[in-house]
């Protein structure tokens, strides 16, 4: 139905924000852009192309002073904005916590590490997608509480970079028992290490590579 919608509006950018029937602005997949962007602008530079380079660093710039605007102080990570009410989505998931990926405010990123920390005393694997604490906690329900590797990868590398090297590293440490315990699944139950999804992931896969560069 989206995609018959948008085609409707000829794909065109400046009309499909506004009409789109998903009205989130969601902290992780922006976390990603910024990324995306900030290290398009280094790559660029390395190979001398001054004006992508210049223009992925402004994106990456206005991204991040934008992301400030998802911040919760209660909740010491980001949160979804609900673009219709104009008021943050008072559901602190994972996708609040991977902003870590970018290069987010140093206090932001020792908020971020604390709350990851939280999370593990509540959770034998880290980091789950949802507080175990909250009503809506459901270990087994996709986004809801399992654990994602490739999410665990992005937190874990933004955190090292951050400079919060024992936390990253307890992430991959968690991640790698999963690994150990119950194989390449496509994620896992917090609580328990139970493999869920997919039996044989390869993005799960190409994570454990990743995290065995940095042990």
């Amino acid at each position: 139905m989206a995609g018959q919608h948008f085609r409707g509006l000829g794909w065109d950018n400046a009309r499909l924000h506004g009409a789109s029937p998903f009205q989130i602005v969601d902290p992780g997949f922006n976390a990603i852009l910024i990324r995306a962007s900030a290290d398009l602008a280094d790559l660029a530079e390395t190979l001398g192309d001054t004006g992508i380079a210049k223009a992925n660093r402004a994106r990456a710039k206005k991204g991040l002073a934008a992301m400030e605007r998802l911040w919760s102080e209660a909740h010491g990570q980001y949160l979804c904005l609900d673009r219709i009410t104009g008021e943050l989505v008072d559901s602190a998931s994972v996708g609040g916590i991977l902003p870590a990926f970018a290069s987010i405010p140093k206090a932001r990123a020792a908020a971020i590490a604390a709350r990851v920390e939280r999370l593990a005393g509540k959770a034998r694997h880290i980091v789950p997608s949802h507080d175990p604490d909250d009503p809506r906690f459901d270990a087994k329900r996709y986004w809801r509480g399992p654990v994602w590797l490739v999410v665990n990868y992005m937190i874990a590398d933004g955190l090292l970079a951050a400079g919060h090297a024992e936390v990253a590293k307890r992430i991959t440490q968690s991640s790698l028992d999963l690994i150990t315990e119950s194989g390449f699944a496509e994620y896992y139950d917090p609580l328990t290490g139970e493999p869920l999804g997919g039996g044989r992931f390869t993005w799960t896969a190409a994570m454990v590579i990743e995290f065995l560069r940095g042990v």
